[in-house]
């Protein structure tokens, strides 16, 4: 699709130029970052009415970067409904605008521009809101994963940001839209998720930067972090002991795999959503440097999520079954029986170690 479009690989902290500055501490492609902003710019002064959706089976980050345009827009005076096919993850629901999330398709609504953030695919968004966002005359994708097809009659995606919500945070500053407490929230719970509570290699200089200035405006880092990391029910820790039950280390340790099949679900009573972070809890053994979770999904789907440690490029791994994301947190989904994917799956990912690591 043409359009306008961005795609920085550079590292942010090698291309720095100033320690104190938080837009432009990323110069490598600024010449070109600026052209698509101000191309951003002059899509969202035109546009009148406004859908902004992102991907199903949302994170933090996805939710953040959803409602922190959603609000981004709104303090431009503009007309904006929020999509997600799916509900948020638990732990979520204090962010201001939630609620208003719609699940399914306003048939009624007479969209000029649709704004989809963090999809790295556009078929990311769902099998329901796929068709009638296709038909919005304009189309933005921001997004922070590295694309192989990559969408939209703007497009500015940067592997090198942290999140989403940190490229909006910079929409927001080259706008001039004044950071709220909710805005500033929004945002920061994006940076806190999608860098492993500022633990994973993705937390550079410039995001502590960025959450210092979104906690000068209102982002309560104790506040938020206890929302979303202890609020958890009795069925999460349920479905979580029987998981780990199935944890098994393969590749002189090196590789953790475990699993999660419908009937955890039905004995336990939790949902989907309840096991988003579960890989986490494999990846935090020393010796592993590559963790899977093979959740059976009730379609004959298997949805294997990946973590990895440096040197492990697991977004790499998945691409070979057609999956994708980050070098250190990907997931694909293949059809088949559980126990019989994860047998095949460990193998090539015990090969794919014995390469890499």
């Amino acid at each position: 699709m043409n359009g306008c479009f961005i795609e920085s690989t550079k590292n942010p902290d090698l291309c720095s130029e100033r320690s104190s500055a938080v837009l432009h501490e990323r110069p490598c492609e600024e010449t070109h970052r600026g052209q698509v902003l101000a191309a951003l710019k002059q899509v969202i002064s035109k546009g009148r009415r406004f859908a902004v959706a992102t991907h199903v089976r949302p994170d933090g980050d996805a939710v953040g970067s959803l409602l922190a345009a959603t609000t981004i827009l709104r303090l431009l005076g503009k007309t904006v409904d929020a999509y997600c096919e799916d509900p948020p993850p638990p732990g979520h629901d204090f962010l201001e605008g939630i609620e208003c999330i719609h699940h399914s398709w306003n048939a009624a609504a007479d969209y000029d521009t649709a704004i989809l953030v963090d999809c790295g695919e556009f078929n990311r968004v769902g099998t329901a809101l796929a068709e009638p966002l296709s038909r919005v005359p304009t189309l933005v994708n921001i997004d922070h994963h590295v694309s192989h097809d990559p969408f939209g009659t703007v497009a500015w995606v940067e592997p090198t940001a942290s999140s989403t919500c940190e490229l909006l945070y910079d929409l927001a500053v080259f706008l001039g839209v004044p950071i709220t407490p909710a805005l500033a929230t929004q945002l920061y719970t994006g940076l806190l998720t999608d860098t492993g509570s500022f633990r994973f290699s993705n937390t550079t200089r410039r995001v502590l930067a960025i959450a210092t200035e979104l906690v000068g405006h209102g982002a309560q880092p104790a506040f938020i972090a206890a929302q979303i990391y202890d609020s958890g029910s009795p069925q999460r820790l349920r479905l979580l002991a029987q998981v780990l039950l199935t944890v098994a280390f393969d590749a002189d340790n090196r590789l953790a795999t475990a699993e999660l099949s419908q009937a955890m679900f039905r004995d336990t009573g939790a949902t989907r959503a309840d096991a988003e972070s579960f890989i986490n809890h494999l990846r935090s053994v020393r010796s592993v440097y590559m963790a899977a979770l093979f959740r059976e999904e009730e379609d004959g789907i298997v949805h294997v999520s990946l973590r990895s440690k440096d040197p492990v490029d697991v977004a790499a791994f998945a691409r070979r079954y057609g999956g994708g994301g980050h070098r250190h947190a990907a997931a694909f989904r293949t059809r088949g029986v559980l126990a019989q994917v994860r047998a095949a799956v460990t193998q090539k990912a015990r090969e794919y170690l014995n390469s890499h690591a």
